[in-house]
């Protein structure tokens, strides 16, 4: 194969659909099992069933052995008597006697018939004679037969492995069995009936079942990998039906608790935030078009007196112009701070962070406070000194929307405190006042953009309702916490948290130096 052909056949599978992948994947895991197992099979087939005669003759032998040492007497009806497997042939040859003792009804069959079982002894010693080994291999050629295996077994004992012209094949075990006052010699054989044919209608068999097998095992695959796949299949479909006017769309969370379950959850849950986006860009922009309708109706409504009346008559061109300029200034705020919140909601706002003082910036607010006269009573606690990593400009930013908001809604003479304190972990500014304070049902809600307290609004309170979001985006910018305690009546404190910057022990520095 080229390796034009080989990218092509390895690109191929790479851009295969993944329900093919999985069934491709699960038949061929399997298919290569089952090889591996049938070829084990195939190749252990015959030492399988040579293990299992060999355990048979040796376990007759074993018989005939303990029958003998008790002294009993051996007769043909005795050697029947002890064979528990009938396709076990026994023969026996008793030296003294110079008999033979067989375990089958009339002649004995040729292959033990025509054996010599010469013994000799050497100071006591069962020997085997060379000259036997020879004599036997001739005798088992004549009778038809040829030794493909021979091997030397525990104690006296010669195990053949035998095969005629036919291609049958028979294990023989040859021993001695040594008593008091004799030797006998034993042999036992069996006919190991897997022949050639055998094995061959056997491997056609266990192909065929290979091929079964392997065919089933890639409908499975396919089966398989559809159910696999049929959340995925559901998570497409539902986002096709997706659009920005319907997000209600979901898809079913039943079924077993596994990882195609975890996905849909997430994909859920993705759909609801985005869902939740959406309604707040609407609410937002539905928000932001009805505080830019007011100022644009006012001045447009100045604009048709100034034409109708305003040329000639000063004080209704005077106060049209006042309030076209109050208008616009306040216009002018509302794109300031909304293209504040836009900026940070792109992450394109420039935080330049570094060391600042948590003091500093209070002292500075404090101090433009009675610049501007605004006849309340400013107090300032902070003793701690307490380091920040923050950007100035926006720390302070978030300070002067705290105090506008208590000037906004304490009376002339009224209290306005500023407090800075730290702990091991963090410093704290907060900013607080005696003034109207803030129901509990409006707290939770008071940091939404565009949302004012309907109280506010009757006292004709100027604002926009993004002073707080500003404060809020602030404070997260800078890792922080913002928190908000008020009684209706009796006034209304924010507290901003922000991490200290941690300065090694003087005991550290010593170590290190």
């Amino acid at each position: 194969m080229s390796k034009k052909n080989k990218r092509t056949f390895f690109g191929g599978i790479r851009h295969m659909a993944i329900a093919k992948k999985i069934t491709l994947l699960y038949g061929g895991i399997f298919s290569f099992s089952l090889f591996i197992i049938s070829l084990f099979m195939t190749l252990n087939i015959t030492a399988i069933q040579q293990h299992n005669i060999r355990r048979e003759l040796t376990y007759t032998i074993s018989n005939i052995e303990n029958y003998l040492k008790q002294g009993k007497k051996l007769s043909n009806e005795a050697l029947r008597g002890l064979l528990d497997n009938k396709y076990v042939e026994i023969c026996v040859y008793d030296q003294i006697e110079d008999c033979f003792y067989y375990s089958h009804f009339g002649e004995g069959p040729s292959l033990i018939q025509s054996q010599e079982f010469n013994l000799q002894k050497d100071n006591g010693n069962l020997v085997k004679d060379e000259e036997l080994r020879e004599k036997r291999k001739k005798a088992f050629e004549e009778d038809g037969f040829k030794i493909t295996v021979q091997k030397e077994s525990a104690g006296n004992s010669t195990e053949y492995i035998l095969e005629n012209n036919r291609n049958q094949q028979l294990m023989l075990i040859s021993t001695s069995i040594p008593t008091k006052d004799r030797v006998y010699r034993v042999e036992a054989f069996k006919l190991i009936d897997i022949n050639s044919n055998f094995l061959k209608g056997f491997i056609v068999k266990l192909t065929m079942i290979d091929f079964i097998g392997i065919f089933c095992a890639f409908l499975i695959g396919r089966y398989i990998s559809r159910r696999m796949l049929q959340p995925v299949e559901a998570i497409r479909s539902a986002a096709e039906r997706i659009t920005i006017e319907d997000l209600s769309q979901r898809i079913d969370t039943d079924g077993p608790d596994d990882e195609m379950k975890e996905l849909t959850v997430t994909f859920n849950s993705m759909i609801d935030r985005l869902e939740s986006s959406f309604q707040r860009q609407n609410q937002f922009v539905s928000d932001a078009s009805h505080e830019l309708r007011t100022p644009i109706s006012v001045i447009q409504g100045y604009a048709n007196l100034i034409n109708r009346w305003g040329k000639s008559d000063p004080d209704i061109l005077q106060e049209s112009i006042d309030s076209i300029l109050t208008e616009t200034e306040h216009m002018s705020a509302l794109i300031r701070k909304l293209l504040f919140l836009a900026k940070g909601d792109q992450n394109r706002m420039l935080v330049q962070k570094q060391s600042v003082t948590l003091n500093e910036i209070a002292n500075e607010i404090v101090k433009e406070l009675e610049i501007l006269e605004v006849n309340r009573q400013v107090i300032f606690d902070g003793q701690d000194k307490a380091e920040i990593w923050g950007d100035s400009d926006l720390i302070k930013q978030l300070l002067w929307i705290h105090a506008e908001n208590a000037l906004k809604y304490t009376k002339d003479g009224d209290l306005i405190t500023i407090r800075v304190w730290k702990d091991k972990k963090n410093a704290y500014v907060s900013v607080g006042d005696n003034g109207a304070g803030i129901s509990k049902e409006h707290l939770g809600k008071i940091f939404d953009r565009f949302y004012r307290v309907d109280q506010s609004r009757n006292k004709g309170i100027s604002g926009t309702g993004l002073g707080l979001s500003i404060a809020k985006w602030i404070v997260d910018s800078h890792f922080g916490q913002i928190s908000v305690e008020s009684q209706e009546g009796k006034g209304t404190t924010f507290t901003n948290a922000f991490p200290l910057i941690m300065r090694p022990k003087k005991e550290e520095l010593k170590k290190e130096s």
